[in-house]
């Protein structure tokens, strides 16, 4: 029998690999928002859309089975979903024609980010309810874990 596969990542290592990753899009951001050019025509335009959308989908389906199943999974599945939604409103309303702006607009403010409000706020509340039973209520900027990514090659 092999020994496990194990791979860790010191807290120093995560942050240097943070902040690199941080500072190259940053200047990523940088370079593309001076070429990129001021009308481009997608020939993947449906399948960005709907590919957004399934993913939201996605996401709030887990977010339901999560919430169901009383799973700490809400937190990831209900910011992730929250996540998306704004991306949605975000690029609904920047890529939207003149006749369509109001209307994509509306959708954002009355639908897309009043839902994503409401998606951080469970998470919000279950971080809350899990700092609460685990940490006797200490705030959650206050509590501190090592961190330490293990996997091995059972979990593979």
């Amino acid at each position: 029998m092999t020994a496990p596969l194990v791979v860790r990542l010191r807290r120093s290592s995560l942050l240097t690999l943070l902040t690199v990753a941080a500072l190259a899009e940053t200047a990523w951001t940088i370079y593309i928002g001076w070429r990129l050019p001021r009308h481009y025509v997608a020939d993947h335009w449906y399948l960005a859309w709907v590919g957004l959308d399934v993913a939201q989908v996605v996401m709030l389906l887990c977010a339901a089975w999560a919430a169901w199943q009383r799973r700490a999974l809400l937190i990831l599945f209900a910011s992730s979903a929250a996540t998306l939604l704004l991306i949605d409103a975000w690029f609904d309303v920047t890529t939207a024609r003149r006749g369509d702006f109001a209307q994509s607009l509306v959708m954002a403010l009355v639908l897309e980010v009043p839902w994503s409000l409401i998606l951080f706020w469970v998470a919000r509340r279950t971080i809350k309810e899990l700092s609460r039973e685990i940490f006797g209520g200490l705030p959650i900027w206050k509590i501190t874990v090592p961190i330490r990514i293990e996997e091995s090659s059972e979990d593979l």
